[in-house]
């Protein structure tokens, strides 16, 4: 999985240790398995590739989503976007109690 997120990223994997996209990697696989409550298939692997980097854009900025300059405006991101969540949902494992 590491090759195919190096491909995501293009040339701004170069920014980025092939450690450290790794452990993005390692993560986002165990939030997609833990939300899920399953193992990981083909769908949730590219989701899993999402979220790794979607974590490593966010490496030094967590949840910066703008910044101004002029008059010091800055926004941020709250979770994962709208398109990722609904197939996490869909692939989502319900427990009946």
């Amino acid at each position: 999985m590491l090759e195919e997120v190096k491909i995501l990223l293009g040339d701004a994997a170069a920014n980025y240790t092939d450690a450290l996209i790794s452990l993005c990697i390692k993560q986002a696989i165990a939030e997609v398995e833990a939300y899920c409550k399953r193992d990981l298939d083909l769908e949730l692997e590219m989701i899993a590739q999402r979220i790794a980097i979607i974590k490593l854009n966010r490496v030094n900025s967590e949840g910066l989503a703008s910044q101004g300059f002029s008059g010091v405006s800055e926004s941020y991101i709250d979770g994962y976007p709208a398109d990722i969540i609904a197939i996490l949902n869909r692939k989502r494992k319900i427990k009946a109690v």
